[in-house]
């Protein structure tokens, strides 16, 4: 049965732990894909033993391990990877976050699957890379983030660097690798033949940095922790409101310093020689930042947005889940949906990005419990006897 989505008749196996291969496989499982999902007997993916934890069971994993089939299997055993040499011949695409060296070890490089299945194309995420001296380095997210530049331009210049809040640097990793695939999938329909995405956490973050790079090659610049505002533009800041929120104002721009100071009934602040241009404006951060939080200071969250959007400021409040739950925009889009947990029962959770309007994406099914579909995997899709099945599940290479 098909999904209806755009990349209904695709099949991915999905061979991943923790976010920066799985959430690869769970975008294009939203897409459309089949996504198989194999994990290893004794305990599945990581991300199941992550808090917090419903009825024992992990949020996490309720979020990031929807809408895939799992099976078990042992791939460090010789019976588990002629297992998967089966599952290969029926796979359009394979993700792995593996040590770089783990499936070469393991008999299963990505040249030795298309052997199997000639079209195969292979996401490989890793921290540092396949290849150079870092490659065989243990590491995670927060590795990532150290070495592509983001952790140490994050917090304030007189703190310590500071993580950003979630794990940015698999999350990027997987969007890059599902955008490798979709173009490896396209070149496919011309060669016929599949072939490698590999993407590392830290290039990633590194490719999303901004003038970071430019800046220090031509100017000898090294960008530093600047907290909430940018050396080159102000007023911009989170302030506190009156009623103890926090308010986002950007209105840095020469079109759009004019009307917030309207908004705040301070005409004549355009013509302040601190404050005419975006650069008088940078170099007087400080004095035009204290004007605008004394402002905010004295209004509530409400009044402040009410003004501002008027006045056509780009402005936001700070939003935590409780308020994201109930915000009208969210609701009107349906950015939040329901999504039937198998264990759990119904959640409530991120929808599926990006809306295409024809083939638009979907959750097919809550993230599934370890195994789920070992059965409908083995014997629907292999053909693989009871005899077989009692054979492995004897070997342990999958669960019984």
């Amino acid at each position: 049965m098909g999904t209806g989505g755009a990349l209904d008749g695709i099949r991915v196996l999905d061979l991943g732990t923790r976010i920066g291969a799985p959430f690869c496989a769970t975008l294009l499982g939203e897409l459309g894909a089949d996504v198989i999902k194999v994990e290893h007997p004794d305990g599945g993916d990581f991300m199941r033993s992550i808090g917090p934890f419903a009825d024992g069971t992990s949020l996490f994993w309720a979020v990031e391990g929807r809408g895939k089939r799992s099976i078990t299997l042992d791939l460090s055993k010789p019976d588990g990877q002629d297992v998967l040499r089966r599952l290969v011949e029926h796979a359009d695409v394979l993700v792995e976050n593996f040590r770089p060296g783990t499936l070469e070890r393991w008999n299963l490089a990505p040249e030795s699957l298309r052997a199997v299945n000639p079209k195969l194309v292979v996401a490989r995420v890793s921290v540092f890379g396949q290849d150079g001296p870092y490659r065989d380095r243990p590491g995670l997210d927060r590795n990532g983030i150290a070495l592509g530049g983001l952790l140490g331009i994050t917090g304030f210049p007189d703190g310590p660097p500071v993580r950003p809040g979630v794990v940015i640097a698999d999350y990027l990793s997987a969007l890059f690798s599902a955008i490798g695939v979709l173009t490896a999938l396209i070149e496919r329909d011309r060669s016929g033949a599949g072939q490698d995405a590999d993407v590392s956490l830290y290039e990633s973050v590194l490719r999303v940095m901004e003038w970071t790079v430019a800046a220090y090659d031509r100017l000898g610049l090294v960008r530093e922790r600047a907290g909430n505002r940018l050396p080159n533009s102000a007023p911009l800041d989170n302030y506190r409101t009156a009623d103890g929120r926090y308010v986002c104002i950007v209105a840095a721009g020469d079109a759009l310093f004019p009307r917030l100071c309207s908004a705040m009934k301070k005409p004549d602040l355009p013509s302040d020689a601190r404050f005419r241009t975006l650069a008088d404006r940078a170099a007087n951060a400080e004095a035009i930042n204290a004007i605008v939080a004394g402002w905010c200071a004295e209004r509530t969250l409400a009044e402040i947005e009410e003004t501002l959007i008027e006045h056509e400021v780009p402005v936001s409040g700070v939003y935590s889940i409780d308020q994201i739950a109930g915000d009208e925009q969210v609701r009107a889009r349906s950015s939040l949906i329901v999504v039937e947990d198998p264990v759990l029962g119904p959640i409530l959770q991120q929808g599926a990005v990006p809306r295409l309007s024809r083939t638009p994406p979907k959750v097919l099914r809550g993230a599934p419990a370890l195994g789920q579909h070992d059965d409908e995997v083995y014997r629907g899709l292999l053909g693989m006897s009871e005899e077989s099945l009692t054979d492995l599940r004897r070997k342990g290479v999958i669960g019984g």
